[in-house]
């Protein structure tokens, strides 16, 4: 089974990536590393995963093991298929969203796109031990300055960023805020 794939990517836009390899040209939704960190007409090696069914073939192409080990992870929770699990890697890091499974954040989790609260238990039940190598700091000061910005109107995932930035630490959650604000 290919889990690699070298090629030029022809296309790259929110909805489509093409990318040539020798004479063949391949089709995929980019995820959000992809179209963050590729730029068309240069040489790349993405990560893949071939899913086949009775209606369909895709190749999903990944920017590298860890996004590609996550849409594996995603894809095994239950009633969350391939498209739901590329639908969430496209809009976010996928450090971002394994900081979110392993912080038990419920409300960031259910602002990815196709999942509910429901699901969004689900996936935090069911990967919640997949990722301990990457376990963030899920102090309720990290989950309390993410919804104290959050109700300020800014982004959640955009916010998140700033803070795993931050030393938290040894900041009180009014400083927290503070320095957060000045980065926003």
């Amino acid at each position: 089974m290919v889990r690699k794939l070298k090629g030029i990517v022809n296309k790259l836009n929110e909805d489509e990536i093409i990318v040539q390899s020798g004479n063949f040209f391949f089709e995929s939704i980019p995820t959000y590393r992809i179209l963050k960190n590729c730029d068309e007409g240069k040489e790349y090696i993405f990560h893949t995963v071939l899913d086949m069914n009775e209606w369909n073939i895709s190749l999903y192409l990944f920017y590298d093991e860890f996004e590609r080990e996550l849409f594996l992870n995603l894809k095994k929770v239950s009633k969350l298929g391939a498209k739901s699990a590329l639908k969430i890697l496209q809009s976010d890091d996928a450090e971002n969203i394994i900081s979110m499974i392993s912080a038990n954040d419920l409300n960031g989790l259910s602002k990815l796109p196709g999942v509910g609260k429901k699901t969004a238990e689900r996936i935090a039940n069911e990967l919640k031990d997949k990722f301990e190598a990457f376990i963030v700091d899920s102090s309720s000061k990290l989950n309390d300055a993410l919804d104290a910005l959050e109700a300020l109107g800014f982004e959640r995932n955009r916010s998140f960023r700033i803070l795993k930035e931050m030393d938290i630490e040894n900041l009180s959650l009014e400083n927290i805020i503070t320095q957060a604000l000045k980065k926003l």
